[in-house]
């Protein structure tokens, strides 16, 4: 068992690793002005639809409130974001994704796809089923955990 803990830890330690790293690979060859974390804030709001007030956004990526001002101020000024009132709420703003935004969500979007479908092509139905399976047992773990 104590071998199965180990190459398990160190599976996932190295698929998060390499994700991250062919994130940040194909951002710099889109040269993008973002870093990782706006990528993930922009995937986040676009999500939503309709935007995200700051209190939404911190409470889904689990950071401080001051951390997003920050971020979406950064957004708001490189043109990827915008602040609106709410429509059913005038006292609350909403981040929402300007058309450069919604550009930026599909390119990433397209990584993504690029990705599963690579990782996923030689996999039979059964394969991608327990795959899945498995992959839903880990994610509720960490889920509980923070």
């Amino acid at each position: 068992m104590a071998a199965f803990a180990a190459d398990l830890n160190e599976l996932l330690v190295e698929i998060y690793r390499n994700i991250q790293i062919l994130e940040e690979s194909e951002l710099k060859k889109s040269r993008l002005n973002l870093s990782i974390g706006e990528i993930h804030m922009i995937e986040l709001i676009a999500k939503a639809g309709g935007g995200m007030t700051v209190t939404e956004i911190a409470n889904k990526l689990k950071v401080t409130r001051p951390s997003v001002t920050v971020a979406v101020n950064k957004l708001v000024q490189k043109g990827y974001c915008e602040k609106q009132r709410r429509e059913d709420d005038g006292r609350a703003v909403a981040v929402a994704l300007t058309k450069a935004g919604r550009k930026v969500e599909a390119f990433h979007a397209r990584c993504h796809r690029n990705m599963i479908r690579e990782v996923s092509d030689d996999l039979t139905e059964n394969e991608k089923a327990e795959l899945l399976r498995t992959m839903s047992r880990i994610n509720t773990y960490f889920r509980t955990k923070i």
